[in-house]
């Protein structure tokens, strides 16, 4: 990626805006992937929960990708910079909507108070919050020339800092994980120096040490971060993670068979249709199923890269890197997580866990790749940067 990002390129020179140029600037390849995954998803969803509360979680999920595949389209069809008109706004109202959950309008769930119920549906604006996120940074860092100036790394700083604060007062530490790389992400692609993001790498692990060293943290979610790495963790703290490999092993290279895991049908993994859903699939379709989930995964990023390469402006291209970045890292805290090599921080895995915000989520995201990719220039090949 190159460092130089351009100014908003204006005007409709180099555009085809026309239904039937819509149409085929639509990444297909994207959206049969994203719908394979989903699909995936809900049938392991279904086999984790079948026996707990019969079918009313898949039913919900498929609700959940309904709205959030409804809203993607739409999404994917309005031309991406018209967000530029309303920046003060979506950071008004996330920060408005954030502080709200923390009122008594919020409802707390396993600690985390972080919740909003809605018609009987729990929505979590932590999750929504990453949207706005790599839309503020993108365009805080299109339209800049020559080296990154100071003010903008400040003030992205300021954006990142008062969402994460925020989040934290929630209870909610592995929100905060995905804003820091979604931002190191744009950073890195936006051409902040190396020494200037090493330093800050450095300061943010520092940040995370206080953080985890002060009383912000319950003291239960401070032993769920560090027992992975705690040899003298208790059963109970390390319970999960133990559970969760023990299950992953036994599915051998091909798996159990579909609702035939024993570890999944008799509900050993806690959490097994949110945080542990890795573990269903690897148990029940064995090795070959879960390299098919991260294959999956894997063409999902690929096929973001390509559209960020082909887009009209450096808007486009930071809000793909953006959306790429943020799957990444839930992809691999996740897949981690569930091997014992990451902490138990709550990330899902996208587009295959249980929950409406955070599917609802990675589909916006893809709705805003393909809105790049739908408005990307003539010919598919120009870029400025």
């Amino acid at each position: 990626m190159t460092a130089m990002l351009d100014a908003p390129t204006g005007g409709r020179l180099g555009r085809d805006d026309s239904q039937a140029a819509k149409l085929r600037n639509v990444d297909w390849s994207l959206v049969l992937l994203v719908g394979a995954i989903v699909g995936f998803g809900v049938v392991a969803i279904l086999s984790a929960t079948r026996n707990q509360v019969g079918y009313e979680l898949v039913n919900k999920q498929i609700v959940f990708a309904v709205v959030g595949t409804t809203l993607m389209v739409a999404v994917g069809l309005i031309d991406y910079d018209k967000l530029r008109a309303f920046l003060p706004l979506i950071g008004i109202i996330t920060v408005v909507v954030l502080i709200a959950v923390l009122s008594p309008l919020g409802t707390e769930v396993r600690g985390t108070k972080g919740w909003f119920n809605v018609a009987g549906f729990s929505l979590q604006p932590a999750e929504f919050a990453k949207i706005p996120l790599i839309v503020l940074l993108a365009a805080l860092f299109t339209g800049r020339t020559g080296n990154v100036e100071a003010p903008r790394i400040v003030a992205s700083l300021g954006i990142l800092g008062a969402l994460a604060a925020l989040v934290l007062l929630e209870g909610e530490t592995g929100s905060v994980l995905v804003y820091c790389f979604i931002a190191l992400g744009i950073f890195t692609v936006a051409g902040i120096p190396a020494r200037v993001l090493t330093l800050l790498m450095v300061s943010g692990v520092a940040v995370f040490s206080l953080i985890l060293s002060s009383n912000l943290l319950k003291e239960y979610q401070v032993a769920r971060l560090t027992s992975f790495v705690d040899p003298n963790a208790s059963a109970a703290d390390s319970y999960n993670q133990t559970q969760s490999v023990n299950t992953i092993g036994s599915g051998g290279l091909t798996g159990q068979g579909l609702f035939e895991g024993p570890q999944t049908q008799l509900g050993f993994v806690p959490e097994q249709e949110t945080d542990f859903i890795f573990t269903v699939i690897a148990e029940e379709l064995g090795f070959v199923g879960a390299a098919a989930v991260l294959l999956l995964e894997g063409l999902i990023l690929i096929r973001i890269f390509r559209i960020s390469q082909l887009a009209r402006d450096g808007f486009g291209t930071l809000i793909c890197m953006g959306v790429f970045s943020m799957l990444l890292i839930h992809i691999f805290q996740n897949v981690g997580m569930t091997l014992r090599l990451m902490p138990i921080t709550g990330i899902p895995l996208p587009f295959v866990s249980y929950g409406g915000s955070s599917l609802i989520t990675s589909l916006l995201c893809i709705g805003l790749v393909q809105s790049v990719s739908v408005h990307r220039r003539r010919g598919n090949l120009e870029r400025s940067y």
